[in-house]
């Protein structure tokens, strides 16, 4: 049986993903989110995320602006889960299921995600069966989440699950895996983390200690994404112990990549450097260009983070050489982020506008609402910081009606926050109140504590001007 596992992207302020890097919220010196890298291994293959992480608050009485976690993902800094394509089956199947299912996969790896569906339903009407079924359900509903479409992949998950349990509890584990991704990617990870639970106790009751490893993973970003940086680690860290006693490189190289990430959000730059590097170490040595691609951005993230940024932009374009040789799409979205991100904490925003309009441009080819929402966020921040807020209200008003449509919970606490940042500034504390307490009550159900921080900050900063609660 293989697995593979499909990372969704998240936006560059507080989601989990690889490819691309997004500016959430927004503080006046906000910092870069890091890379994180998870995998899930089933045989062959494994997922990569990369994110920069959220800025920390910044001094003084400007608004702090954060940045939208989104829910698909990739090779750069971004808070992104990962989807496990579960393909049992279907490589041995007949030629009139194997061959579209193939063709499929092929698609799907080139982000022609609406293409790669029809393959997949072409496929089941062949006459698939059993776990061929499920499967093909999954890898649709995969298909959906890429493209933040969550009620779309749920219906198919719904109907995987409904076969599977029966028979196929390793599928049922997939699903129920996913279907937690959905929940993450949405900002609910109590519930994200039932799912998960349930996914973790399938794998246990049949003794799959490779499925474990991915499993314990998604955990880890649970606690990432909620603040709780030391039992996120102790997932991490339960995760690598398998890698390490079954001998698998690629999970190794994921594994670190995600410790490290850890780490660059604690603060701890040197530390989270050493794993990057041991990372990299395992990626060059056996030739996984997407996996460099992504350790680039990851190093290229800490040198951000620490103020080096000519430093981090000789990594960022390391990387973009590597995603630009590949051909992948999504990884050219999150490097052309990462890089605006550069110029934009650089004070150079007609070139980061720039970069960010490259992202944007990709992001809209293949469908990432959740992307795009992510990059409007950041637009709008170049906007607020060059004084033009009416622009910066409608770039993040853009944001936030697909962010309401996905129902993506971080990215509406981000919008918010960031919104009654720009009517701060503007002078009109009641509404920016209004928007900052909308984003509290948001971020406090989350349990995310950085952002409750950071939006506590932000109303602190409304009572230091003279205004009450």
């Amino acid at each position: 049986m293989a697995w593979y596992a499909g990372l969704i992207i998240g936006i560059i302020a507080g989601v989990i993903g690889i490819p691309w890097a997004i500016d959430t919220w927004i503080l006046p010196e906000p910092k870069i989110r890091p890379c994180i890298l998870r995998f899930f291994k089933r045989g062959k293959g494994y997922t990569k995320t990369a994110l920069l992480p959220d800025p920390k608050p910044s001094v003084g009485n400007q608004p702090i602006i954060l940045q939208i976690p989104p829910p698909s993902s990739s090779h750069s800094h971004v808070e992104v889960k990962l989807t496990i394509d579960y393909v049992d089956g279907l490589p041995k199947a007949p030629p009139k299921i194997r061959d579209p299912f193939e063709e499929g996969m092929a698609l799907k790896k080139k982000y022609k995600y609406e293409e790669a569906i029809r393959l997949f339903r072409q496929a089941l009407a062949q006459g698939a069966t059993g776990s061929q079924k499920v499967a093909l359900l999954i890898l649709i509903g995969n298909c959906f989440i890429e493209q933040s479409k969550f009620s779309e992949a749920e219906g198919h998950y719904k109907k995987a699950a409904a076969i599977a349990e029966a028979t196929d509890q390793v599928g049922l584990s997939a699903v129920y895996n996913n279907i937690g991704l959905i929940y993450q990617s949405k900002g609910d990870y109590d519930k994200a983390l039932g799912w998960y639970q349930k996914s973790l106790k399938i794998t246990e009751q049949i003794g799959d200690q490779a499925g474990l490893a991915p499993t314990y993973n998604n955990i880890g970003f649970i606690y990432q994404s909620k603040g709780d940086y030391d039992k996120a680690l102790e997932w991490h860290q339960k995760s690598l112990k398998i890698t390490e006693h079954i001998g698998d490189q690629e999970g190794l190289a994921a594994n670190y990549n995600n410790i490290g990430s850890i780490y660059h959000s604690k603060g701890d730059y040197d530390k989270a450097l050493e794993w990057h590097q041991r990372s990299l170490k395992i990626t060059e040595h056996i030739g996984d260009q997407e996996g460099l691609a992504t350790n680039y951005n990851n190093i290229g993230g800490i040198y951000h983070s620490k103020g080096e940024y000519d430093k981090a932009l000789d990594w960022f374009q390391k990387s973009l050489k590597i995603t630009e040789q590949i051909g992948d799409q999504a990884g050219l979205a999150t490097n052309y982020n990462n890089i605006g991100l550069i110029y934009r904490y650089k004070g150079e925003y007609d070139k980061a506008l720039d970069w960010y309009q490259k992202s944007l441009k990709i992001k809209e080819q293949i469908g990432d609402q959740a992307g795009l929402a992510a990059t409007y966020n950041n637009i709008g921040g170049i906007y607020k910081y060059k004084g033009d807020y009416d622009k910066a209200l409608d770039w993040y008003q853009k944001s936030l009606k697909i962010t309401e449509q996905i129902g993506n919970q971080a990215g509406l606490a981000t919008t918010y926050n960031n919104i009654g940042g720009v009517y701060d500034s503007k002078g009109d504390y009641d509404k920016a109140l209004e928007y900052y307490q909308k984003s509290l009550k948001i971020t406090e159900r989350m349990g995310a504590k950085d952002k409750i921080e950071i939006v506590r900050r932000n109303i602190e900063g409304l009572k230091a001007k003279g205004q009450k609660k």
